[in-house]
């Protein structure tokens, strides 16, 4: 598709809706919006509860910090992100929105500027190491904060003197970030990008790994569960302006072709970057998915925590990569049918928070249902709810991408299964 800018916009173009400035702009929303609702010492009181937390799951920051505090973390953790990728030059694509999603979205629960930090610089090393651009592992250096619990939770074991639990967690990020490039590349074998959460399937094994470790030299963690009440209102403003505005820059946008709005709910393309085929106009598509999932917490009667937020952030940031309306129907279905058999088998809610968190995420698999059809992505969804509530175990709640771990193993399944009822009917049709 053809990119070519008009010059009578009554914005320019070239200025505004180039992709990063879209996000830098929003981000310094996120900032505002917290000093609405909070006072400056307040926030900065609540940043200071945010930077020294243990931060496993789970850690609602809105819980423990506030309102106002979680904004601007996350608003500061999407400038820096913006900060690293424009250091190298970076030529964005539908997957640096789909991180920048993940990044802020995550920032409402586990990831800080003090646990990023560490990753980013073990990948900066690993880049030197094997003598190539940093800007080559940039994606899965800023992913890596999967788990960024793992940075700052030896400073929390209480017979591991603090400094040296930071040090020891300082050195255990940069070994993360150092390893998570060749990791990540080596595990998208295994489910063959069916699942978009990659980094996550892969951060997943590392932590179970790291987690047998720890057990096996008696540190262990106490588990967590911080999920924040009573801010439906401001949250759902929140999402319906971060919606709305990328509806508005979609719309804005003038790429030189019509894109109607079947192409933006099918997003019928031959890879998975969106953002390639329709630049600025998946922006439409982004809000459409942030529009639908508010409309999806709405039926659910849900309440709004911070990792509902989250992973609302991050499906509208794969709407540029992986992530369509009318092929992620299919894997949410899935899931609401594990959710009902859990609330016949055990009377669990069908709006508790973890199931709800688990079914906005499942939309990972969206392209393992836009590749084989509405029936194996129902399968798919089933599973991983299933999956994905009873993982993180495993991993003692150091991988924040929980779903991502779940959504691999469930395509790593799924794979062989449908080749082979797939090669059986080509034989007896």
């Amino acid at each position: 598709m053809a990119h070519t800018a008009s010059g009578s916009n009554w914005i320019q173009y070239n200025f505004l809706l180039k992709p990063y400035r879209v996000h830098a702009l929003l981000f310094v929303f996120y900032i505002i919006y917290g000093f609405i609702w909070a006072s400056p010492a307040e926030i900065a009181d609540g940043l200071l509860v945010i930077l020294t937390a243990p931060n496993i799951l789970v850690t609602d920051y809105i819980a423990i910090a506030g309102l106002g505090a979680t904004f601007v973390n996350v608003g500061i953790m999407g400038l820096l992100a913006i900060a690293v990728l424009a250091s190298t030059r970076h030529r964005p694509f539908g997957l640096d929105m789909g991180v920048l999603g993940l990044v802020t979205g995550f920032a409402f629960f586990g990831k800080n500027p003090l646990n990023m930090i560490p990753i980013l610089l073990g990948a900066w090393l690993f880049s030197r190491f094997v003598k190539r651009p940093f800007e080559e592992n940039l994606v899965p250096a800023l992913l890596g904060n999967a788990l960024a619990p793992a940075v700052s939770q030896l400073a929390h074991v209480y017979y591991i003197p603090t400094p040296i639990g930071i040090a020891l967690g300082a050195m255990i990020g940069v070994f993360i970030g150092f390893t998570l490039s060749p990791l990540a590349a080596f595990m998208k074998r295994a489910h063959e990008g069916y699942n978009l959460y990659n980094v996550g399937f892969t951060a997943g094994i590392f932590a179970i790994i790291l987690m047998a470790l720890y057990t096996n030299l008696g540190i262990s963690f106490e588990p967590r569960t911080y999920w924040s009440y009573g801010n439906n209102t401001v949250l759902m403003i929140f999402l319906g302006i971060v919606s709305a505005y990328f509806v508005i820059v979609g719309l804005l946008a003038n790429t030189g072709e019509k894109v109607t709005l079947k192409q933006l709910l099918l997003v019928p393309t031959e890879d998975l970057d969106y953002f390639k085929w329709y630049r600025e106009k998946i922006y439409i598509s982004m809000g459409i998915l942030g529009f639908a999932a508010l409309g999806f917490m709405a039926v659910m009667q849900a309440e709004y925590t911070g990792l509902a937020i989250g992973a609302i952030l991050s499906v509208i940031g794969f709407g540029a990569f992986g992530k369509s309306l009318v092929h992620a129907i299919p894997i949410v279905a899935g899931t609401m049918l594990a959710d009902i058999a859990n609330l016949f088998s055990f009377g669990t809610p069908l709006n508790a928070h973890g199931s709800l968190v688990a079914i906005l995420f499942s939309t990972c698999l969206t392209p393992l249902s836009k590749s084989f059809g509405w029936k194996w992505g129902i399968l798919a969804g089933y599973l991983h709810l299933s999956v994905a509530t009873n993982i993180s175990m495993f991993h003692g709640g150091m991988n924040l991408y929980n779903n991502g771990l779940a959504a691999g193993l469930v395509a790593m399944l799924l794979l062989p299964v449908i080749r082979a009822v797939s090669a059986h009917k080509n034989r007896t049709e």
